[in-house]
């Protein structure tokens, strides 16, 4: 009789620490981006509806930290540069990593044309970039342009790829 007290203690001891919460790591690592890089739009290679569109591709230097913590991790990316062409596109992306990259949304300024002669249009920007295992990190950027579009347009998606490459600091001014 004893013995069969202490099996059901010893199976229900057991039985609590196979039960019992245990911290996993069920998610990738993020990848992080910290310090200065030269962000590459290639407009050369620009489309719209998923016609060729190209113009000239712009570098837009940039500022970037990555925060980690219980609710997962997120870059900050600070541009640079002013956008003489388009001064009231955002200064400050967000990204937040998801699966095996860093995905950022949200409403965008659009520029009808390269010099922002025409004005711009409501929009909604996404963006990814994935590590390439040295450093840089390459992806795609997309603009929906919704209502009445840019003239001679009309709304639809402008797609390009970007692309990230570590840079000096700039130097002081």
């Amino acid at each position: 009789m004893k013995s069969t007290a202490v099996s059901a203690a010893v199976f229900a001891a057991c039985s609590a620490l196979a039960s019992s919460p245990v911290a996993h790591a069920d998610r990738a690592e993020p990848v992080p981006i910290y310090g200065y890089y030269n962000a590459f739009l290639d407009h050369a290679h620009q489309t719209f509806n998923g016609m060729p569109t190209p113009s000239d591709s712009a570098a837009q230097p940039g500022l970037f930290t990555t925060h980690c913590d219980v609710n997962g991790c997120v870059v900050h990316w600070l541009r640079e540069t002013k956008l003489v062409e388009n001064p009231n596109a955002p200064a400050l992306y967000d990204y937040m990593w998801n699966n095996d990259r860093w995905e950022s949304s949200g409403d965008y300024p659009f520029h009808c044309d390269p010099t922002g002669a025409s004005g711009t249009v409501d929009s909604f920007r996404s963006d990814f970039l994935k590590p390439n295992g040295d450093g840089s990190f390459s992806g795609e950027r997309t603009f929906t342009v919704t209502g009445v579009g840019c003239p001679g347009e009309g709304p639809g998606t402008h797609w390009l790829p970007i692309s990230l490459t570590p840079a000096d600091s700039p130097a002081p001014q």
